[in-house]
């Protein structure tokens, strides 16, 4: 009884762990698995802690971005260029939204390549179309592996 209530919990802790900005679900399902969880449960679950996090940075980019300028502009800060926003840069001037949705997870993370595709005027219904065949092209492919790695093994 006592370890049923614990599994339980911890197929909320996987929601929650792929929630958390910069942990993606591709990890997560591989540390539910790893820890004895039922695969799909935990695939869906990781993907939609993370997917969640990406639609809520699409659908508030434009309020962050205008409470950003308007702060920076308060400070008189100007615009600085940094290598993970380069390296974004790089991927989607080469491969569009669908390259740097499909690569964003594994070089940069995903809230962070959701944020960058919004950064470069992509459309948000894009973006969210994107973001989530790539998050779970991910999140299964890696539970997919795992589950079945472990099989091998054992």
């Amino acid at each position: 009884m006592i370890l049923e209530y614990l599994q339980e919990w911890s197929y909320f802790a996987v929601f929650f762990l792929s929630a958390i900005p910069w942990v993606e679900s591709a990890a997560v399902v591989v540390l539910a698995i790893a820890f004895g969880l039922s695969p799909i449960p935990s695939t869906i679950l990781a993907f939609a802690g993370n997917w969640l996090v990406v639609v809520i940075v699409v659908l508030l980019f434009d309020r962050w971005q205008e409470w950003r300028n308007r702060k920076r502009a308060e400070k008189g800060i100007q615009k600085e260029d940094n290598k993970k926003r380069a390296r974004a840069h790089g991927i989607f001037v080469k491969y569009g939204l669908p390259g740097l949705a499909l690569l964003g997870p594994l070089l940069i993370g995903t809230e962070i390549a959701a944020a960058f595709a919004m950064i470069f005027k992509a459309p948000r219904k894009n973006v969210l179309t994107w973001m989530t065949v790539s998050l779970a092209l991910w999140t299964i492919l890696f539970a997919t592996a795992t589950y079945y790695g472990f099989n091998i093994l054992g």
